[in-house]
């Protein structure tokens, strides 16, 4: 089983600071920050990297992108301890963009996953490995949600890593693979 540490960071800190200005960047409903823990996993961290440097050998590159996951309070200590589940998708609401784990640059588009009658709310700050990204059409149809992401052109087999609505603003992207991000940050807010 893996220890999770989750460290309340002062306000004053760097890690703070930043992400605080993350969340206030798309926080187009007002919502107020009390609190942001950082997140110490050493099983998850160490899978992240190891999915990391298969991402280099599969595609060349690789980045790692900051965005939100919104999900309920309950549900926070269970990520924390074992990482978000790709199996689960749409279980909450929402997978029109493919049948994986979806982020959020945006946090008030995440805060829609979140708990809706809680006055503190929870979402989570992950980091997430990006390396071919592409833009899908937004599907309501179930029976059509894509269940792995498209091929590359003319690098058959080898598929896109991401899904996005909108892959240069992020505003949604899926992931299809366990371990392809991280659950870096539990912020608090209201």
């Amino acid at each position: 089983m893996a220890v999770v540490e989750r460290l309340k960071l002062s306000r004053e800190s760097d890690d703070y600071t930043d992400v605080s200005l993350l969340f206030e960047m798309h926080n187009t409903r007002g919502f107020t920050i009390q609190s942001i823990e950082k997140v110490h996993n050493d099983v998850l961290m160490q899978q992240f990297q190891r999915k990391e440097e298969e991402y280099v050998h599969r595609y060349g590159h690789v980045r790692t992108v900051k965005v939100f996951h919104g999900t309920k309070k309950d549900n926070i200590s269970s990520i924390l301890r074992t990482n978000l589940d790709v199996n689960r998708h749409g279980t909450n609401i929402g997978h029109r963009f493919g049948a994986g784990v979806s982020f959020s640059a945006r946090s008030s588009y995440a805060s829609n996953y979140c708990d809706k009658q809680e006055n503190d709310k929870t979402m989570l700050l992950c980091y997430v490995l990006v390396s071919e990204i592409v833009n899908v059409p937004e599907v309501r149809n179930p029976q059509l949600v894509l269940r792995e992401p498209p091929e590359i052109p003319g690098r058959e087999p080898l598929r896109y890593d991401t899904t996005a609505k909108n892959k240069d603003i992020m505003d949604v992207i899926v992931k299809f693979e366990q371990h392809s991000y991280y659950p870096a940050y539990v912020l608090t807010y209201n």
